[in-house]
């Protein structure tokens, strides 16, 4: 199990720092976590996605003082711009073969309709990923990374609440519906507190991903789930669901960001008898 865990936003929709560096961070609508994890004498770093810009990734980097080269694996949790658009860059700021973990269907086409139709997929392909020394492992099932270090790989839809809707993809010429099966987690087992759950934008649902975490580790306890909980959109009804089974789920620390929404933020750390920060 991993000895301890640090966890730093790179990028955001939102700025909150210190001692002026909030002047010179960068805040995009997207989501960028660096997983610092150390087992016995081995440090293990995982970027968790890379935001929707290389500019505003690298930048955030330079000033948060982190060194781009330690890092030994990119996840990325599926394929919205918001969330991968900055790999290329992240790539020439590592500078060394590095492994993309992504599900089969990363690459796939991906729309919205909100007021009108848009592409929100990636702007990059796999020949310009791996010509920049990305090395591609893309796996519908969870990777092991390292020891009690995995991501979930596709995620079991339990809930009956947790539904998505708006998003669309292309399959076999057809415009249909695109349930976002690639959606993925990073899992961490932190020693004698449980699980930590890193989100890209759970767009399989909150409750789904940290259920399905429990039953891939046969853990049950769960130490902390961070990152987008993709509750912009839900009804007052869904949020109390959710918050019923979060409380079920009795995590000890909430950090809901990004596409969570700041109405349904602030009825988490209303309702909810745990720590909320965002």
């Amino acid at each position: 199990m991993a000895d301890d865990v640090c966890l730093t936003i790179l990028i955001e929709d939102s700025v909150e720092a210190r001692n002026g560096a909030r002047k010179r961070l960068i805040a995009k609508h997207g989501l960028s976590i660096l997983a610092e994890t150390r087992i016995d004498d081995t440090e293990i770093c995982v970027l968790m996605d890379t935001g929707p810009s290389a500019e505003a990734l690298l930048n955030n980097v330079d000033i948060m003082d982190v060194n781009p080269r330690k890092i030994d694996a990119i996840v990325l949790s599926h394929g919205h711009y918001d969330h991968t658009d900055g790999l290329i860059g992240a790539l020439k700021g590592i500078n060394k073969p590095t492994m993309i973990i992504a599900h089969p269907k990363i690459f796939a086409p991906k729309f919205a309709v909100r007021k009108k139709l848009k592409f929100i997929g990636s702007s990059f392909t796999q020949p310009m990923m791996e010509n920049v020394g990305g090395v591609p492992l893309f796996a519908s099932n969870p990777v092991e990374i390292a020891e009690d270090i995995t991501t979930t790989g596709e995620i079991e839809r339990k809930t009956t609440y947790e539904k998505l809707k708006g998003f669309f993809t292309i399959e076999q010429g057809q415009f249909v519906v695109d349930s976002i099966i690639d959606d993925q987690a990073l899992i961490i087992n932190l020693k004698s507190k449980g699980l930590v759950v890193v989100t890209g934008c759970a767009h399989a649902g909150v409750v789904n991903t940290t259920m399905h975490a429990q039953k891939i580790t046969n853990t049950g306890k769960i130490h902390a789930v961070l990152g987008g909980f993709h509750l912009i959109d839900a009804t007052d009804k869904r949020i109390q669901m959710t918050i019923d089974d979060l409380k079920r789920l009795k995590p000890k620390f909430l950090g809901p960001c990004h596409s969570t929404g700041k109405k349904q933020l602030k009825k988490l750390k209303k309702l909810l008898e745990i720590d909320v920060n965002h």
